[in-house]
């Protein structure tokens, strides 16, 4: 049988032998992907004929599911040379292959393994996040994310993205690699404006770099947008943050004045 591997981080692909094959039709698309996330496991026809919204678009919604059935089967059969890699089961379907073979599943695997080492190998954690960061092409599913099931996993998976984001921008701050947070973290912020940790992360190394008026902005920034979008203020540890950049910027500003103070003096 050949190899086969399903991308849904991003639009929904899948690999055989390494070459992207397009699957036909956004109603067989749904179905792999449905399929992919329960990699291993059972997908009932019920849950199915819900995520393709049969039983408002057709008559008979089982015989229509089953008709897609027949027809993936017959294009596996022609693409992958092996219709049995799509099984039946007593109440449903599933794809017959190791959850290894979808990236999400790799993806949350890269995350447990991170998890588990935090923060005591940062190092490690840095490199075993970036590369499972590395799976996401675009938003999980966003062909097919019409459906309960498929909108549900794009949301589960885009909240564990945003926390594999935060543990990697902690410990890249352990690891002293302000200006990769600083670079990273503005992106991050982007795609969950309203995520406070990750502007904690980004004022903690804006300040680290020297960059105090900057970091002083993200706050601002930050206090801006909460109260737009929530009608509520900064939490405590983005006041923590600010008020730590207002203290040390302070005591420069100081250590500044006094050096030019003796030099005047010296001078005179």
């Amino acid at each position: 049988m050949s190899r086969i591997e399903f991308r849904i981080l991003g639009p929904t692909q899948l690999i055989i032998d390494g070459v992207q094959v397009a699957v036909p039709g956004r109603k067989l698309q749904a179905i792999f992907a449905v399929l992919a996330l329960r990699a291993g496991a059972e997908v009932r026809r019920d849950e199915l004929i819900e995520e393709l919204n049969l039983l408002r678009s057709t008559e008979n919604a089982a015989n229509t599911l089953h008709a897609h059935m027949a027809r993936l089967r017959r294009w596996l059969h022609r693409h992958v040379g092996d219709a049995t890699v799509l099984e039946s089961t007593s109440a449903g379907y599933q794809l017959g292959v190791p959850r290894s073979a979808v990236d999400a599943h790799r993806f949350v695997t890269h995350l447990e393994q991170a998890m588990s080492l935090a923060p005591l190998v940062p190092s490690v954690v840095a490199a075993i996040l970036e590369e499972g960061l590395g799976l996401w092409r675009g938003d999980a599913l966003s062909d097919v994310a019409d459906g309960p099931l498929a909108a549900a996993a794009a949301d589960d998976l885009h909240q564990l993205r945003r926390t594999a984001r935060e543990i990697l921008l902690d410990a890249w701050i352990m690891l002293g690699e302000d200006r990769r947070v600083i670079m990273n973290a503005k992106r991050f912020i982007g795609d969950n404006p309203l995520n406070e940790r990750m502007r904690v992360q980004l004022m903690t190394a804006l300040h680290r770099a020297g960059r105090h008026a900057e970091a002083v902005e993200a706050y601002k920034s930050a206090e801006r947008v909460l109260r737009e979008e929530l009608g509520v203020g900064p939490g405590d540890g983005l006041r923590e943050a600010f008020a730590s950049t207002i203290r040390n910027s302070s005591k420069r500003n100081s250590r500044l004045y006094h050096s030019e103070y003796l030099t005047n003096s010296a001078e005179l």
